[in-house]
């Protein structure tokens, strides 16, 4: 029989990163104009307005994250 989920080699583990990024940058813009085209037309955030920031905000929260954590010296007594 044969596997469904098997360990993504390194290029696989590329596609698929590069494919996540275009489809959050897609979902962030998509989402920016529909908040700004609703802002327009009623005048008021729509609940759609919190996701857009909270998405934003959680995508920066994890960059940070993970750009600390993997340029962080594993052992001090390395250096």
């Amino acid at each position: 029989m044969k596997k469904v989920f098997t360990k993504a080699d390194e290029m696989e583990l590329a596609v698929n990163y590069k494919a996540a990024r275009n489809a959050f940058a897609f979902l962030e813009l998509a989402l920016f104009i529909y908040c700004l085209l609703s802002y327009l037309k009623t005048g008021e955030h729509s609940f759609v307005f919190l996701i857009f920031i909270v998405s934003g905000v959680v995508f920066w929260l994890t960059k940070l994250i993970e750009t600390k954590r993997l340029a962080a010296p594993e052992d001090p007594d390395e250096e």
